[in-house]
């Protein structure tokens, strides 16, 4: 996949209108004589730029950082709550078909549940009703096993551990999701950068050309950013997020 692929095309559509957009207003100010009054001006503009600049580059890279952080927990949690139920069902094999088909079954009726719906149902903010009730299930099926010598007993023991881990990861898979970067965080960041783009429209750049130039390179980069911003802070829709795979395994491969 090249660069240029992995942003959608309405996207790079977009950034293209926002780049023309910008160049053409540098364009009418410089040829209105708007610059010329502000000539005088142009160390102490490129001082406020430099300062706003670092602002934001500061503030950016936090936000980024953060969310970054949680979409890479959501990654590690969905890894661990899956290898957790892959080992409920790896671990059982000494039962009787009896007592293991009931949980080999709720197991992975949970995963396909989990491939099909709840990764659209996270990405709307809505309740997980419909897994929750599944991955009850899971828990009784394995708390309902009974133990007939003091192997099967001590295998039913490990079992719920084994539960309970895939319980814990759960929970902190979808608290973690839940979260969203904060609106006035967002709200700052592109007032930074707005802030930015206002600063270079009111630079008065000697060369018609180099001003085209800094502008739309300006906007290009700070309207990618805000989308790798936004992109990242929803894991479970958009260009880069996290995939099902663990689970649309286990629900095919795992018996």
């Amino acid at each position: 996949m090249s660069m240029l692929e992995v942003i959608p095309e309405s996207t790079r559509g977009r950034g293209v209108q926002f780049m023309a957009a910008a160049a053409a207003i540098f364009v009418v100010l410089h040829f209105s004589g708007f610059h010329t009054l502000l000539a005088a001006d142009a160390e102490g503009i490129a001082a406020l730029l430099a300062i706003i600049g670092t602002l934001y580059s500061v503030v950016y890279a936090f936000a980024t950082y953060v969310i970054w952080g949680q979409f890479a927990a959501v990654e590690d949690e969905i890894l661990k709550e899956s290898g957790a139920l892959k080992d409920l069902i790896l671990f059982s094999r000494p039962l009787k078909e009896t007592k293991r088909d009931p949980m080999v079954r709720a197991v992975r009726g949970y995963a396909r549940a989990v491939v099909e719906s709840e990764w659209g149902v996270l990405s709307r903010g809505e309740d997980t009703e419909r897994t929750d009730k599944l991955f009850a299930a899971v828990i009784a099926s394995v708390t309902e096993i009974t133990g007939e010598n003091a192997e099967e007993r001590s295998l039913h023991e490990r079992l719920l551990e084994i539960a309970n881990q895939a319980s814990t990861h759960r929970d902190a898979r979808l608290a973690i999701s839940a979260k969203r970067m904060p609106r006035t965080l967002l709200l700052f960041v592109m007032l930074t950068a707005f802030a930015i783009l206002f600063l270079l429209f009111l630079y008065p750049f000697h060369a018609v050309g180099l001003g085209i130039v800094a502008i739309a390179l300006t906007t290009m980069l700070l309207f990618f950013a805000h989308f790798v911003l936004t992109d990242l802070d929803n894991p479970f829709e958009g260009t880069w997020n996290v995939n099902s795979h663990a689970f649309d395994e286990l629900a095919t491969k795992y018996r």
